[in-house]
């Protein structure tokens, strides 16, 4: 078994497929599930990003070009949302440290396609 740091590095920053695959040894994941290869749950991911920070975010205000999910914060505030073909959408803004990492988190992990959480 993969230890737990590894599967939220892998979870955060790296490709699941690729690891997963790799770590199974099989060549795609259509008949396997990624609970498999990933025991953790997501208070341990919410854990991890709160001792390390959360993943480096593209942008620092929405003035981005780059599309995908963005996510920055400002005075205290934290700001996200989705850019794509120049147009925001999905545009969210917390007050509340926890809430808005919480959100972040389960946003990164989702866009992981995994479902695992």
């Amino acid at each position: 078994m993969v230890d737990k740091e590894t599967q939220v590095q892998i979870l955060l920053y790296g490709n699941a497929l690729v690891f997963a695959c790799e770590t199974l040894g099989v060549k795609d994941m259509r008949t396997r599930k990624y609970s498999e290869v990933f025991t953790v749950s997501y208070e341990e991911v919410y854990e991890y990003i709160s001792i390390h920070g959360l993943p480096q975010s593209e942008s620092t205000s929405k003035d981005t070009l780059v599309e995908g999910f963005h996510y920055f914060k400002e005075e205290g505030k934290w700001y996200t949302f989705f850019k794509e073909r120049g147009h925001i959408s999905y545009e969210k803004n917390f007050d509340d440290e926890e809430l808005g990492k919480r959100y972040i988190v389960t946003t990164l992990l989702q866009l992981k396609g995994t479902g695992l959480y």
